[in-house]
């Protein structure tokens, strides 16, 4: 199949590495590879400084165009066609506006999702820490 676009992932976090392992078996076949953000070419397209990267996923269409963030979500989730629905369902106005915040969410605290977390237990439970601290 012909490559439709890139999708373009922090291969240093485990979050999006973890995603990536997911989700490229699907995508990949539709066109769509994933390639880290860290490679240079791609940098270099995404006219990045060296070690910048973006705070969101990008995809890089094979038409010039770049989606970034939950535009790049919803686009590749409506080449899917049991994930179209989702998408447009994602796209409603009050809907979309959810969808933007939890992504914004993910985004701010992938360091701390998953096995990804090395906060301290007590640090994550803000003042709880003598419930949850093992004796």
């Amino acid at each position: 199949m012909e490559t439709r676009g890139r999708v373009a992932f922090d291969a240093l976090c485990p979050v999006c590495s973890g995603l990536r392992n997911r989700w490229h078996p699907v995508l990949a076949p539709r066109g769509f590879p994933f390639v880290p953000l860290q490679d240079p070419a791609i940098a270099d397209e995404l006219d990045l400084a060296p070690g910048e990267l973006p705070g969101e996923i990008q995809l890089l269409l094979a038409d010039g165009r770049r989606l970034g963030g939950t535009d790049a979500l919803l686009y590749l989730a409506r080449r899917v066609w049991w994930l179209a629905p989702v998408a447009w369902v994602a796209m409603l106005p009050g809907v979309r506006a959810g969808v933007d915040a939890v992504y914004a969410w993910v985004d701010r605290n992938r360091d701390c999702l998953g096995d990804a977390c090395r906060a301290p237990l007590r640090r994550r439970h803000r003042g709880h820490e003598a419930f949850f601290e093992s004796p």
